[in-house]
């Protein structure tokens, strides 16, 4: 028997009518979540910026970006020599960080500190912003919805917040990465290879996994980007170093001697109980020797790029999530990192897995390590144990995603929004 002509279009109208009105509560809903977000971690800067009881907060700001530029500028060794500045205590002296880092962080530090501080911190929640959406790639008012609350999740847990109160790189890192993997021209990627590279613990394992996955493009232009970035804060640490001998023992010194393992070079930062790397993991269980700890490290490294290799061309991407999910994780783990580095797996794993329309039990293992390591990344003592475990399974599940039968089906869309998600209904 024929439907009814007049009910059959009541009944569309009414779904139309309640799809509309769903989008128009899942987008206020995501701008309301946006908004409130990002005012209230700003707030929290702004209230701490230059508080006595907020120890610690910009303290990374002052010795890596702040006193940085203006060191070189003044004529400073800023590599060997640490300074009081009023209202932070004692810097530490620069270092691990890339020379062009400094060029582009340097709008920042040519402000007062604490304003310096803010507008750097107020950069970093949009970079942040902008990485989370442009990994997720919403396609519907509910994608939208579930990739502000990602952004939300980065932001005000354990990495975001200790990348927001130290005021760190891992925002705008987190931003490179995203235009690693979406940007079309091959100069924006680039200049996200730029901020990725931010530091060389992140930017040199990168670099490797660019060159196993043949994103040749990319790399040679973000290279000549960050050779000519560098070019004033080289130049700049020369004339203060007083020789570019001396410059290259003292920088590397200072860059390097986290590993602890070059004769003469400062070895403090590979006893800090916060690390997260696999090294730090070592340590914490007893193996105090920094040789194995880097021999660790190295392993992951090698572990993870033979991997990549072995992977068929079409999977050879970073804009395919398990792979996307590995370099991050091998990453952190196979160099010095601290907690707030987790800002990359709440940023960029926990988005892209969850949107990414794979449902399988390897991805669903990696959401839950990911979301695990990132909630418990504020507390550093259980951080240290925790984070690189749930790191070493996020790399074993997502190289197992990568290997299974039916891979290839599932890179010819990489990054797709899952149907639930994005049906119009």
């Amino acid at each position: 028997m024929p439907g009814n002509p007049s009910l059959s279009a009541s009944g569309l109208a009414g779904r139309l009518g309640l799809h509309t009105r769903g989008a128009l509560v899942s987008g206020l809903v995501a701008a309301v979540v946006t908004a409130g977000t990002t005012a209230v971690a700003a707030w929290q800067e702004v209230t701490a910026a230059g508080a006595a009881w907020a120890r610690g907060t910009g303290i990374d700001f002052a010795s890596t970006t702040w006193h940085a530029v203006r060191g070189l500028l003044a004529g400073q060794d800023v590599y060997t020599t640490s300074t009081r500045i009023a209202g932070v205590g004692v810097t530490w002296p620069a270092g691990e960080h890339v020379p062009a880092t400094l060029t582009w962080q340097a709008p920042f530090a040519a402000l007062p500190l604490w304003a310096g501080f803010i507008a750097f911190d107020v950069a970093s929640i949009a970079a942040i912003w902008a990485a989370v959406f442009m990994l997720a790639r919403p396609r519907s008012p509910q994608a939208v919805l579930v990739a502000s609350c990602c952004g939300a999740f980065a932001i005000i847990t354990g990495g975001g917040k200790w990348t927001l109160m130290l005021g760190q790189p891992p925002g705008f890192e987190l931003l490179g990465i995203a235009l690693l993997v979406r940007a079309r021209k091959p100069w924006v990627a680039a200049f996200g290879f730029v901020l990725a590279a931010s530091t060389f613990q992140t930017g040199v394992p990168l670099a490797l996994a660019l060159i196993v996955l043949r994103a040749w493009p990319e790399l040679w232009r973000g290279v000549v980007l960050v050779a000519a970035l560098s070019l004033p804060a080289v130049a700049l640490g020369v004339s203060a170093a007083g020789g570019l001998v001396r410059y290259v023992r003292v920088f590397t010194s200072s860059a390097f001697g986290h590993l602890g393992t070059l004769p003469g070079q400062v070895s403090h930062l590979a006893y800090q109980p916060n690390r997260i790397d696999i090294g730090g993991l070592l340590h914490q269980v007893g193996v105090a020797s920094t040789g194995v700890q880097l021999g660790a490290g190295l392993l992951v490294l090698a572990l993870c790029l033979l991997l990549l290799a072995r992977l068929p061309a079409a999977l050879r991407r970073l804009s395919y999530p398990p792979v996307l999910c590995l370099v991050i994780a091998a990453t952190i783990m196979c160099a010095y990192h601290q907690p707030y580095d987790m800002l990359l797996v709440a940023g960029a794993v926990v988005p892209t897995v969850l949107l990414a329309g794979d449902r399988s039990a390897f991805t669903l293992g990696v959401f839950a390590a990911a979301g695990i390591s990132v909630a418990v990344s504020n507390n550093a003592p259980v951080a240290a144990i925790i984070d690189p475990v749930c790191l070493l399974v996020i790399a074993l599940l997502s190289a197992m995603s990568a290997r299974r039968a039916d891979g290839p089906t599932a890179a010819t869309s990489p990054g797709p929004i899952s149907a639930e998600l994005t049906s119009t209904g």
